[in-house]
């Protein structure tokens, strides 16, 4: 059995009936049910799962994409580089309305994001800061949960705010989404027009041990970026999850990466601990994973060494490329998803992309080298080896190391 994660989406509607955007709804499997987890780690995995893991992309694509925050949540500085233009932050109703937290969504929305207050009903303590609403974009209301009159309240406070659009929820019948339509709501979610869907992804699996030393190395007075870049190397997990986030988040990154050193440049120290933290605390929640999947990872370890040695040997300095090469050979299989659905998501270089993709480029004697060698075909090895200059006491030498090298990260 595969180690799957899974994001709930249900759509929001305008009146015409188009997609607006998405609700995002934290599900650790298949079932169309919220798990009994805290909301503050709920949220945190919704995030890690639709942003590092599986693609906003795949699970929004341009709309908007609806996301519950707690009141502790609101506080911490989780939404610098999330697209302001993607995230609509929800206020659980249960947030206690302060003037910190107004300091604070102020600040939020100064980076440009758009605010909703979710299962909205009418509170003493929102009379005791109307202030909030000039900074509310959305207001949700349960349409299962506030009746008439309540909802009438609601709709004569929310008119006095123009620029507030009403979201009617938990619509269920064509009766209430006309009543919505004619009491002014501007958008619409509810089982009458859709239940949540699931997209399903697999995780791959994270060195949770490899984590936390480069937590200790982020932790340090003097933190070396080169052994942190090391280390990141050392777990297709981190990697994989480090390059996408540079390219989802909201960074002004070049076309083309060549090594996780120029990446952890590229984002900063302080991004990358702060994330660091966000996955481990994830990875810890769930870090099991199929055999099948530790075999694939394993070998694409032995591929990275591979390629890097023999890069190395012939004349590369440092074979970080090729390194990329050998360690993402295999993430299509790993993700069960085409390189054409992949390749977009990632700053890779155009080398690395089209080796990747099978098309012949200066790499793919590295690549096939690494794959004739776990496949312990002779005549490819010596065939390949004779163009590299590599003998094949040589090949066999990197092979061993390779090997040793991925067996003692994996055990």
């Amino acid at each position: 059995m595969e180690l799957h994660i899974f994001v709930g989406r249900q759509p929001i509607l305008d009146s015409e009936g188009r997609i607006f955007g998405y609700e995002l709804l934290y599900r650790n499997s298949e079932r169309n049910s919220f798990p009994d987890i805290d909301p503050e780690r709920a949220t945190i995995q919704l995030l890690v799962n639709t942003f590092l893991s599986i693609g906003v992309d795949q699970i929004s694509g341009k709309s908007k994409s609806f996301i519950n925050f707690s009141g502790e949540l609101l506080v911490k500085d989780i939404f610098s580089n999330l697209k302001p233009e993607c995230v609509v932050i929800e206020i659980l109703e249960d947030v206690e309305i302060t003037p910190t937290l107004i300091s604070r969504l102020k600040e939020i929305k100064r980076e440009g994001f758009q605010l909703a207050l979710d299962d909205f009903i009418i509170q003493d303590q929102y009379a005791l800061h109307t202030e909030l609403f000039e900074l509310i974009d959305y207001v949700k209301v349960d349409f299962l949960a506030v009746d008439d009159k309540g909802r009438r309240d609601i709709e004569r406070l929310i008119k006095k705010y123009p620029h507030i659009k009403m979201l009617a929820e938990k619509i269920e019948t064509e009766e209430q989404f006309q009543i919505a339509k004619k009491s002014g709501y501007d958008l619409f979610q509810g089982y009458f027009f859709a239940k949540p869907e699931i997209i399903k992804g697999v995780e791959i699996p994270a060195n949770l041990n490899l984590h936390m030393q480069i937590i200790n190395e982020l932790n340090d007075s003097n933190p070396d970026i080169d052994e942190i870049a090391k280390l990141i190397l050392h777990d297709i997990s981190l990697t994989y999850k480090l390059l996408r986030f540079i390219n989802t988040m909201n960074f002004s990154v070049p076309k083309s990466i060549g090594s996780v050193k120029q990446a952890i440049v590229l984002i900063g120290l302080r991004e990358l601990r702060k994330w660091m933290r966000i996955l481990m605390l994830h990875d810890l929640s769930d870090h099991s994973s199929s055999g099948r999947i530790k075999a694939l990872v394993s070998y694409s370890m032995s591929r990275a060494k591979m390629c890097e040695l023999v890069a190395v040997r012939t004349g590369y300095p440092s074979g970080d490329e090729h390194f990329f090469v050998g360690l993402f050979s295999l993430l299509d299989v790993i993700m069960q998803r085409s390189w054409e659905d992949i390749l977009p998501t990632f700053p890779f270089s155009e080398e690395v992309a089209e080796t990747l993709q099978g098309k012949n480029t200066s790499m793919t004697p590295y690549l096939d080298l690494a794959i004739a060698t776990e496949r312990f075909d002779m005549k490819k090895i010596i065939e390949i080896g004779k163009a590299l200059g590599l003998t094949k006491k040589e090949i066999v030498a990197y092979s061993n190391e390779a090997n040793q090298w991925a067996h003692k990260l994996q055990s």
